[in-house]
């Protein structure tokens, strides 16, 4: 009987030896069983798959040089010509960059004390603030602003190396030449490129602050407009700016009452001084005490859809302003004329 018992636990003990090995169960994901690690040992001697090398990559896009070349390489790289203008904030000359005859625009702006810094993008350092607004309205460029290439960081000024818009005058200068304004049909040829280059800086997060005739270059063949001077300029900011820059006659009511202002409202204000005196030939307002009483006198003329959209511009109430867009849309933008002439042909 003994007997018996121990040949059948023997012929048990040999059945549960040629059973197929189960891992153990457990309920922490950190212990892995000798199956698991055998096969991630068999997985790293695999080759990686071949997807990531075959993998097409996409062709580089040309950048713009926005990066601070070394100050000592600048005199080897470009002429300086002739004076170009004058600005509150630097010196323009005329340019050529000596590696292809590049004609270009040559900015030169000393520092100042109170000169305002952003962080670049490209790397930890503090740039200055135009150069740090244009670097984003040039990466991709726009069509209706100036271009900037590269810049130069120096001990007691920047170099900003520009774009050369040519033939062409400022706005102001251009108008000037009709007498001090321009027809309705021609204000509104020149007010569309003004406002779809405000539009990009509302869609890049910058805020030029300074929108007038003078920053403003007219292509006197093309009459294509460029957009410049970015030195009064900040980037856009949810609760607005304690403090102006800029042209007074451009200046919002809201903050001569308030003491602050935000940057679309300001800006739709600055496109409706400006609407209002290319055609008119001065400003619709002149000092702080007419921009608070806000009373329009209009020259005799002029179309209602005119006389509606540069009223919607220049309301006392920021918020009953219309936006960019608005402004775009609005019936004198759409009205018919007849097919664009040539306005002008000089130097």
């Amino acid at each position: 009987m003994e007997e018996s018992i121990f040949r059948q636990k023997k012929r048990k003990r040999e059945e549960e030896e040629d059973l197929p090995t189960v891992p153990q169960q457990t309920d922490d994901p950190k212990i892995k069983s000798p199956e698991r690690k055998k096969k991630k040992a068999e997985k790293r001697q695999q080759p990686r798959k071949q997807k990531y090398r075959n993998r097409r990559r996409r062709p580089k896009q040309p950048k713009v040089n926005n990066k601070p070349v070394s100050t000592e390489n600048y005199e080897s790289l470009y002429t300086v010509g002739e004076r170009l203008g004058e600005g509150g904030f630097g010196v323009v000359f005329g340019g050529t960059r000596i590696s292809d005859g590049l004609q270009v625009a040559i900015k030169f702006i000393p520092k100042q004390e109170d000169d305002r810094y952003f962080k670049s993008p490209h790397d930890s350092r503090s740039i200055p603030i135009e150069v740090a607004l244009m670097q984003k309205m040039s990466e991709p460029p726009v069509k209706n602003i100036i271009q900037l290439i590269e810049w130069f960081d120096e001990p007691e000024r920047y170099i900003l190396i520009l774009e050369r818009f040519y033939p062409c005058m400022d706005l102001n200068g251009f108008i000037q030449t009709y007498g001090g304004s321009v027809s309705e049909q021609m204000a509104r040829h020149l007010m569309i490129q003004v406002v779809e280059a405000v539009i990009e800086c509302q869609k890049r997060g910058v805020f030029h602050r300074d929108i007038k005739v003078d920053n403003i270059l007219i292509n006197t063949d093309t009459l294509k407009l460029k957009l410049i001077d970015f030195g009064c300029g900040d980037l856009i900011r949810r609760y607005g700016y304690s403090y102006f820059e800029g042209t007074l006659e451009y200046c919002p009511p809201e903050f001569f009452l308030k003491g602050r202002y935000c940057a679309i409202p300001a800006t739709v204000w600055s496109l409706g001084v400006m609407l209002f005196q290319v055609v008119s030939a001065s400003f619709p307002f002149k000092d702080e005490d007419e921009i608070l009483g806000g009373q329009l006198n209009f020259k005799d003329g002029l179309s209602d859809e005119f006389h509606e959209l540069v009223r919607l511009c220049l309301q006392a109430q920021p918020s009953s302003r219309p936006n960019l867009q608005q402004i775009l849309d609005h019936k004198w933008f759409k009205s018919s004329f007849p097919a664009q002439e040539r306005f002008c042909q000089f130097l």
